[in-house]
């Protein structure tokens, strides 16, 4: 089975979608290229996920879908250089995530981790706010009104480092991201 990955771009200046594009079309190339050979094998290549948590304030093209691309393992240092080279954060990381929530003051934040390949680290992002859940539905489909954390006006002036928490893997995720939501909700 081919190992997947994946490469997460974070922070409030990211490079536009087109670029990424234009990155994984080329690999795509490659990839097209090297599978009509003769001695081609899929365990040479890597499935690497390109995935992105936008942390700025300023509307961003929205994306459709998460690029998928195969890369042959001898070029992935090359190619992680090329995301490292363009504007924001980039990290590798593990298929593998974890969806938290926290509850504060009648509000229920939902949030994303990420743990990191080839370090003892994960990384945690604030996404999406809601009143808690009172218990009544339409239908069958509970009512769950959610709302981008973007909009509300203390994460607006947090500074982009307190956008996102970097931790130790072996650190409890949940406890880890109730506090890191109640240290920076105002």
């Amino acid at each position: 089975m081919i190992e997947r990955k994946v490469v997460l771009l974070y922070g409030d200046i990211l490079s536009p979608f087109k670029h990424i594009e234009k990155i994984t079309t080329k690999y795509h190339q490659y990839y097209l290229r090297d599978k009509d050979k003769e001695d081609f094998s899929i365990d040479n290549y890597y499935e690497i996920w390109i995935d992105e948590r936008y942390t700025g304030i300023n509307a961003r093209e929205p994306r459709d879908y998460t690029p998928v691309i195969l890369v042959k393992k001898e070029f992935l240092s090359k190619f992680l250089n090329i995301f490292r080279a363009l504007k924001g954060n980039m990290c590798l990381c593990k298929l593998n995530h974890e969806h938290l929530i926290s509850y504060i003051d009648g509000f229920e934040y939902e949030g994303y981790c990420f743990y990191m390949k080839n370090e003892k680290k994960k990384i945690l992002f604030l996404e999406e706010y809601g009143p808690e859940d009172n218990g009544m539905s339409v239908g069958f489909i509970p009512k769950k009104e959610r709302y981008s954390i973007k909009t509300l006006e203390w994460y607006k002036s947090l500074p982009e480092e307190k956008k996102f928490k970097i931790l130790d893997v072996n650190m409890d995720t949940e406890l880890a991201f109730d506090q890191w939501v109640k240290e920076i909700v105002k």
